[in-house]
Parts: C-alpha cells; structure tokens; sequence
C-alpha cells in the first residue's frame, strides 16, 4: 500500500490528483478589491486620444490665459495699497505747492510791509479778532516806559545788518504803554558772550517816557522738538509773549499776542543791544519738497504697473510647474503601487509552495 502510494506521487501526471494532494499553479497578479466597482464608471468615462488632446488644450490655454478682469482680482490687495500710497503722495505734493504760493505771498508782503509808514499799535481790543498774518510785519508805533527786566532769545544771525553776528542772544524788555496794556520789545541782539548786562555796560534802555517804532511780530507756535524754556537763565527757544511775560511777573491778559522788533538802537550809551535786526529772509524749501513727493508718487506708479506686467507674462508658468510636480508624484505613486503588488504577489506564491511541500512530506 506505501508502495503504491509512492508509485502514485512519483507518477502524478498519469493519474488524477487525490482528495487531499495539492494542485499546484502560478497565481495571476492580484486584482484591487475595487476593480470591478469602477468598470462601468471607467467604460462610460472612456474617450478618444483626441478628445484627451483636446481637452488638455482647453486646459493649457484656461490656465495660461485667465481673464483680464479675475487676474486683476487677484492682486486687489496690491491695487488698494498702491491707491491709498497714491493719494497720500499726491496730497502731500499739492500741499507743498499751496505752502509755496502762502512763502511767497508772505516773503512780499513782509518785504513791502516793512517799508510802509508806522500806525499806532493794536491795543487790547483789536486782539481777539486780530490774524497772526495781519500783525506780522506790521510797523508800528507807541509811547509808554520801559521797566525792568530782560529776558533772552536764542537765535543766529547769520547776515547782520550790524557790526556783530553769529550766534547770541535777541533782548527783550517788558514796555508799558501810556494805554495801561503791555508788550515786549525786541531791543537787539548781543553776541553769545555779552549775554551778562555787566558785560555790555550802558545798554540800559532810557527812563521814563519814550516813543518807539518797529515791526510788529507774531507769535511763535511750539512744536514737539522746541526745546524748553530755561527759568533760572530766563533763555527762550520760542518767541511765546504770552508766557514770556508771565514768567517776568506781567499780566498774560494785559500783554500784547504779538512782540515789536525796534528798528534803531535805544540805549542810554553803546552800541548794544544791536536794534534793526529783524529777520527779512525766509526759508522756502517748498517747490523742492513738492517734487520730492510728485517724484515718489511716480516712482510708485512705475513700480506698480511693472509688477503687474510681470506677473500678467508669467501667470501660466506657475500653473505649469504645479502641474509638472503632480505628474512627478503621480509616476512616484505608480511606481510604489506596482512595487506592493510584486511583494503581495511573492507573498501568496511563497505561501503557497510552503503549503504544497508540507503535504508533500
């Protein structure tokens, strides 16, 4: 019976194979699981070469050339940027022209104002409702006294009327008129080293009643990079009246919003302080600022309209590039897909050997 057997295993091939022999056979590579689910979905989505070539030429052209109106909605942010830069650059040019036209409306009329006969100086009355344009340069004149006191305005004279220039010192001295009101008066300046009054001796103003003429003055506005006043030296940075004579014990509202500029020297002997320097010269920087802005709103304009050329020439190159990296993972994915179907397919064909040798034994 082993005998028979035996003859039966080494004969296999004339005689049909036993209840519990194993038939060997290659297994076909294994099919997805979802492979029959997407038959009828992949026959009805079947197309010709030529409606893929088609199709993906629609899709080149739809990608490269988008329309005019959705490639400008993308950059809508950059359009609201470069609109708003746009309009502030332009403002501030047409601010400087009309600052240039108000310099040199003032440059005249300080030039041909100053020559104009003197009137009397406005009083208390005439304050509230005067302009600070309508009393500079005003000449003017009054009577009254000067009492005691000085205070002490930093400035540079660089182009003196007088002997003596540089850097130093515009003296003002408290002036009660015969109306009762007070001003300042500028009565010169003196060099930074003649500040001390023992220093410059006989530059006391005369006692008693006295007529003076001058150039009215308006008051300086403060700003955040004025340096303060210094107390203890009574030195000013900024021609304020009001507070200028506060400081010297005057009453603010019984002194003048406004300071005069005396146009001849005053003092009992000496040439100090040094009268008749009123500052005639204007800073106008005006025309240059204005062409720096107009130049910058330019500049923008250029800049702007070159980016979106730039990006209207280059708008199908990122798409393309897009696309060649998802064919790239699409083929690296292939290649992975066709690397676990040779290891599963090696997986059942070693199972299945072992299976057949074991009943072999």
């Amino acid at each position: 019976m082993i005998a028979e057997r035996e003859t039966g295993d080494a004969s296999s091939d004339s005689k049909p194979a036993r209840k519990n022999d194993v038939a060997w056979h290659e297994e076909p590579e294994p099919v997805p699981e979802h492979t029959h689910r997407n038959t009828k979905k992949n026959k009805d989505n079947t197309v010709t070469d030529d409606q893929m070539e088609h199709d993906d030429t629609d899709a080149e052209e739809a990608v490269a050339k988008p329309g005019l109106v959705a490639f400008l909605k993308r950059y809508w942010i950059l359009h609201l940027c470069a609109a708003v830069g746009l309009a502030i650059l332009a403002n501030l040019s047409l601010w400087q022209f009309n600052r240039l036209d108000e310099k040199v409306a003032l440059i005249a009329r300080a030039e041909v104002r100053a020559t104009e006969p003197a009137v009397a100086a406005p009083g208390p009355t005439t304050w509230e409702d005067m302009s600070s344009d309508e009393i500079d340069y005003m000449p003017v004149e009054l009577s009254g006294q000067f009492i005691i006191g000085e205070l002490y305005y930093f400035d540079t004279l660089t182009k003196p009327k007088g002997p003596l220039g540089g850097q130093g010192y515009f003296v003002y001295a408290p002036f009660i008129t015969n109306d009762g009101w007070n001003v300042l008066v500028n009565r010169g300046f003196v060099p930074i080293d003649r500040k001390e009054f023992s220093t410059r001796l006989g530059s006391a103003p005369p006692r008693g009643q006295i007529t003076i003429t001058g150039l009215a003055r308006r008051a300086e506005v403060a700003s955040m990079f004025s340096a303060e006043p210094n107390q203890k030296t009574n030195v000013w940075y900024v021609r304020e009246p009001k507070a200028m004579a506060e400081a010297m014990g005057l009453l603010p509202d019984q002194t003048a919003p406004y300071t005069i500029d005396l146009q001849e020297t005053v003092s009992v002997a000496g040439d100090l302080p040094q009268a008749g320097e009123t500052r005639m010269t204007f800073s106008n920087n005006h025309l240059q600022y204005a062409f720096t802005w107009a130049g910058l709103a330019l500049t923008l304009v250029g800049v702007y309209f070159a980016f979106l050329i730039k990006a209207w020439l280059d708008r199908g190159k990122v798409s393309s590039e897009n696309e060649e990296d998802d064919d790239e993972d699409d083929d690296d994915f292939d290649a992975e897909e066709e690397k676990r179907k040779a290891d599963r397919f090696r997986m059942i064909s070693d199972a299945a050997r072992r299976k057949r040798n074991k009943f072999q034994r």
